[in-house]
């Protein structure tokens, strides 16, 4: 498989989660995007080249996976990698300082479980989604 332009790791387990996917590939005409758990290998391994700790709460959005020119990107941050592939008025965001989108994106995963349901489980996806998922 070719590596993705943007690799997304959601929660798995995460109802809100697993929606965004759906949303993101229907709207992902160029095939830019490909998912993996949070909770699976890729995601522990991308994690840990760069140091960083497995955080629920955060959004993460991989440029050039598995390539020395892979970086990890982190919620707001990620938020820029991701929505302007999606939406042209997304490029908006590139001028929004990241101090003031981290809050947003945090506060928002804070309650997300509240607000639309936590699984027991990682969300089996669809056949169609499935060979969008690397993990």
């Amino acid at each position: 498989m070719a590596h993705p332009d943007v690799l997304v790791f959601i929660d798995g387990t995460c109802v809100f989660c697993n929606r965004l996917v759906a949303f993101i590939l229907r709207r992902d005409r160029r095939n830019v995007f490909r998912i993996a758990h949070l909770q699976g290998e890729v995601a522990q391994a991308v994690l840990a080249r760069h140091g960083l700790e497995l955080d629920v709460d955060a959004v993460y959005a991989v440029t050039g996976f598995d390539t020395p020119d892979e970086r990890v990107w982190l919620d707001g941050a990620a938020g820029r990698v991701i929505w302007p592939q999606l939406f042209w008025l997304a490029h908006v965001l590139k001028i929004v300082p990241l101090f003031v989108l981290d809050p947003v994106y945090r506060l928002f995963a804070r309650f997300r479980y509240r607000l639309f349901g936590q699984a027991d489980h990682c969300i089996v996806p669809t056949p169609e989604q499935r060979a969008r998922f690397i993990d």
